[in-house]
């Protein structure tokens, strides 16, 4: 890989945002979740590609979906580099050094994010 690091703000069904836009409730299906899976798996998986090993690659959606978060990350094989120490109130309860706000406990837009070392 080339770079230092790379942001994959992945495109996602938003169920993170319901709290603040209710709205978006009514315009999501639930057949629409694989193709976009396959689009966030793709993502970072091209992210991974460019990154120099040691690099890092943050991924982040505004789902609380985790076949949108966690599994994603972890089909990708890549190490996760523990956020946990940065943000202890934000734990996600799924995956062991990534973060999840809730809008409920956080005060937010719900939120996942991830920092995975490049290989």
């Amino acid at each position: 890989g080339a770079v230092d690091a790379v942001l994959v703000d992945a495109p996602c069904t938003g169920t993170g945002v319901l709290a603040s836009r209710p709205d978006a409730r009514w315009r999501r299906r639930e057949e629409a979740l694989a193709p976009l899976v396959e689009i966030q798996q793709g993502l970072l998986a091209r992210a991974l590609d460019v990154v120099r090993p040691g690099g890092r690659v943050v991924y982040s959606t505004c789902s609380l979906l985790r076949q949108e978060d966690e599994d994603v990350v972890q089909a990708s094989g890549a190490e996760v580099d523990d956020l946990s120490g940065e943000f202890p109130d934000m734990p996600s309860p799924h995956l062991p050094g990534t973060l999840r706000l809730l809008p409920h406990v956080h005060g937010t837009d719900g939120f996942f994010v991830a920092r995975l070392r490049g290989r």
